[in-house]
């Protein structure tokens, strides 16, 4: 009975006083908030958490948010509205609680609040001025003071402000200059906030700061526009109007002039040397997404009127100059680090993981940074990085690399980044830098011939590293590097001898004692069960390759009689088959280039495309020897300028002189260090190998030919790979069996490497001349393996070829 007579009581109260509207509230607790600081004391200690204001605040942005929901058609609401017009003018008030933070706590309050209200509105009108421009005075205020308590809810407003540029790119135009024409006005709060809320604040003009001076038009009375048109228009339109600021700007190109800025990318920059890891990591994320909008525009405006791409990449050259000298470089490699990374052990005074950690870390996490932005990032922001990334950092880094007490760190370092690095672009500079460009000389290797020479001073330490950044090099497999390396220098075949030597080839082949010398040495290998599963598959072609190979040490030397072959193919086919795939779309021959071939089964044997007929195969040697057809042979019209330069220079050359051959720094340096195999490291002999393994895999003819051919015709001072591997053999085999028991440690020794023990490096007295032995027991076996696989690959391919 009460609660009807209650109810009776309420309808008749709001029949006599209706309830406020919507607007009504928000226009009441926006004069609470001025009423507060009409009546407030600056001697007052109070916290702003403590007073209404905050709870008045966040009314206000509630009720713009619900009458959001009750709109149709992307209207603006009233509440919204009273913003826009500025009869309320609370973004004013919250850009003067950002300058003044009073009391205590407001500027806080009031970037949570800004932000709050950008991201809960589906349309929060940011391309009206009196949105747009409270919020830039808030964000050039907030650059004004570096490390303050506040980073976070500063960085959070610029990354909201990056996510409604990206759904909406043409608001890009709101953070550009010359939409800011003089700093000082833009700082300057209206006046008829100042009288509503009379606070004696400290001075709005910013402190000096040339990322946000702007060198002003010579006429003074250049219009402001949401949108710019073009510059034959004469239509400007005019932003006076809510109706108007509805209107989007995504149709319009925007035109940029010289003195423009684009203040969302150079704030975000700010941020990024800030002690909080977090607030860098969000200042990141806000450059990444402006970096990836689609618009060729806004991309311009990135490269063009901001410093972003320079100082990325000019602070990643801080980071690597801020490693410490004597860091060790075999910790280099341990790291596996993305940008995102936050070590949590930073904090941890007692954590100890190695000297040099936290730089180290703090270096490759922005590396990967700046190779995900590559990655993400517009094509023309992608290229201008590219350029910085090697203008600001690998060619400053070059020059640690002569420094004697740097190079090992600098060589290790490099050669990491190589290895982690993604972007195609990064990667392609990398190669650039390294090998150089334009034709030949004596300059075009760049660094390439100074790593190379270095290897053969005698520093094993420095030879290591720099044999695991060439290693680097040729796994990212790009085909300006491998050509740089190798193929410039083997696809004229100036390798090949003249007719004479071809014909002594030919004679030797023909005699009767080394026929039966081949096929005895055939005969006790095919016994071997377990190279019998590699040889059951081979024909007389590839037979004698693969002979050359494993019998190349006598057995009364071999660590292992047992050629154990079928592991070696299995790694081979596999990374033959990602070679393929790597350069598939490489401008690189089918067959070799020259029209001339060697004996039907000294030459070409060791070819992939093994099915020449015999005749063909003792076709007279020309001198001049042009390049056959291909999908762009190396020399032909496809190939690159350096490339055909080499062929050209070898064609003109005379074909009978025996030191017409230059093998170029990076084979010849290959070739040098495996003739002292047994006076080096096994650490260095086991990446030197690995080297050749890894050309010899690559899917080249010439190549092929020079490196897997045992029988090639050639001049006798033209180094081979077969050569070298003799005479070391050859070596090896008169310098062991002086050893005392030379047997058993062979054996003993052999065992220790394949445990892989750590404990074995450790130990002071290597034997390195039995190591040295049963590393290139090992090399004979893989690289018998890749010319089998090869071979066998392209007797597959012969049937589709014939087909087609």
């Amino acid at each position: 009975m009460l609660s009807r007579f209650s109810d009776v009581l309420q309808t008749a109260a709001d029949v006599l006083a209706p309830p406020a509207t919507r607007l009504e509230d928000f226009e009441y607790h926006w004069k609470m908030v001025v009423n507060f600081y009409q009546n407030y004391e600056e001697s007052s200690k109070v916290h702003f958490e403590d007073t209404r204001v905050p709870h008045h605040l966040h009314q206000m942005l509630q009720l713009i948010v619900d009458e959001e929901k009750e709109q149709q058609g992307g209207t603006v609401g009233p509440c919204l509205e009273a913003v826009i017009q500025r009869s309320v003018g609370v973004l004013d008030a919250l850009s003067l609680l950002v300058s003044v933070d009073r009391p205590p706590g407001a500027r806080y309050s009031a970037l949570t609040l800004a932000t709050s209200l950008l991201r809960r509105t589906r349309s929060p009108c940011l391309n009206s001025p009196h949105v747009y421009r409270p919020l830039q005075r808030m964000l050039l205020i907030c650059n004004e003071s570096p490390a303050s308590p506040t980073e976070k809810e500063e960085v959070e407003l610029l990354l909201t402000l990056c996510g409604l540029v990206r759904k909406e790119p043409g608001l890009a135009n709101i953070f550009t200059t010359p939409f800011v024409e003089d700093t000082a006005s833009l700082m300057m709060i209206p006046e008829d906030i100042k009288t509503l809320i009379p606070i004696k604040s400290k001075a709005q003009t910013p402190k000096k700061n040339p990322l946000f001076e702007v060198d002003m038009a010579p006429n003074p009375l250049k219009t402001v526009s949401i949108v710019r048109v073009n510059k034959d228009d004469n239509y400007v339109q005019s932003s006076s109007s809510a109706g108007d600021d509805n209107v989007s700007s995504k149709s319009h190109k925007t035109v940029y002039d010289d003195n423009d800025k684009f203040l969302l990318i150079d704030l975000l920059l700010s941020y990024l040397d800030s002690a909080d890891n977090q607030v860098v990591l969000r200042a990141c994320e806000g450059v990444l997404i402006v970096s990836s909008l689609a618009e060729d525009d806004i991309a311009a405006l990135v490269t063009g009127c901001s410093p972003a791409c320079e100082r990325l990449a000019a602070r990643l050259q801080r980071r690597y100059r801020a490693l410490p000298p004597d860091l060790d470089p075999a910790a280099v490699d341990q790291l596996s680090i993305t940008w995102a990374y936050v070590a949590q052990d930073f904090g941890d005074k007692n954590y100890n993981n190695f000297y040099g950690y936290r730089e180290l870390t703090a270096f490759f996490s922005w590396l990967d940074y700046i190779d995900t932005l590559m990655k993400e990032c517009h094509p023309i922001i992608a290229c201008h990085l590219s350029r910085a990334f090697r203008t600001q950092f690998l060619e400053p880094a070059a020059e640690e690399l002569a420094e004697p007490r740097s190079a090992i760190l600098a060589t290790a370092v490099l050669a990491k980044c190589l290895r982690v690095l993604d972007s195609q672009d990064l990667v392609n500079e990398f190669s650039s830098w390294l090998a150089g460009e334009g034709e030949g000389g004596a300059g075009e290797w760049g660094p390439l011939r100074a790593l190379a020479l270095r290897c053969l001073r005698g520093d094993h330490d420095l030879t290591l590293e720099t044999l695991r950044f060439f290693e680097a090099v040729i796994e990212k497999g790009t085909e300006h590097s491998i050509d740089r390396l190798v193929l410039s220098r083997v696809c004229a075949r100036a390798y090949r001898a003249a007719g004479p030597a071809l014909q002594d080839e030919r004679e030797r082949l023909n005699d009767l004692s080394l026929a039966r010398e081949r096929e005895r040495a055939r005969e006790s290998l095919a016994t071997d069960e377990r190279a019998g599963g590699l040889l059951a598959h081979a024909d007389d072609n590839i037979h004698r390759v693969v002979n050359s190979f494993l019998l190349l040490l006598p057995r009364g030397v071999q660590s292992q009689p047992l050629a154990d072959c079928e592991h070696y193919v299995h790694d081979a086919q596999r990374h033959y088959q990602l070679w393929l795939d790597i350069t598939s779309t490489y401008n690189w021959p089918t067959e070799v280039t020259c029209a001339d071939t060697a004996s039907s089964t000294h030459s070409y044997d060791s070819r992939p495309e093994a099915d020449l007929h015999l005749d063909d195969a003792f076709a007279p040697v020309h001198a001049h020897c042009e390049p056959k057809p291909s999908r762009g042979a190396c020399g032909g019209a496809g190939g690159c300028a350096f490339t055909q330069a080499l062929v050209l220079r070898s064609r003109d050359a005379p074909t009978t002189s025996e030191e017409e051959f230059d093998a170029g720094p990076f084979l010849k340096m290959l070739f040098k260090l495996l003739s002292t195999m047994p006076d080096q490291p096994y650490q260095v002999n086991l990446h030197l190998t690995s080297i050749i393994s890894k050309l010899a895999l690559l899917p080249h003819p010439n190549l092929h030919e020079y490196l897997l051919n045992p029988d090639l015709p050639t001049a006798k001072t033209t180094p081979t790979l077969f050569k070298t591997l003799q005479e070391v053999a050859r070596r090896l085999t008169m310098e062991v069996p002086r050893i005392k028991n030379y047997k058993k440690v062979i054996e003993n020794t052999r065992l220790q490497l394949m445990s892989e023990d750590p404990s074995y490096d450790e130990i002071g007295s290597h034997n390195q001349l039995v190591e040295s032995l049963i590393v290139l027991e090992e090399f004979c076996k893989e690289l018998a393996a890749i010319a089998f696989v090869k071979h066998q690959h392209q007797l597959q391919q012969q049937p589709h070829q014939h087909q087609r």
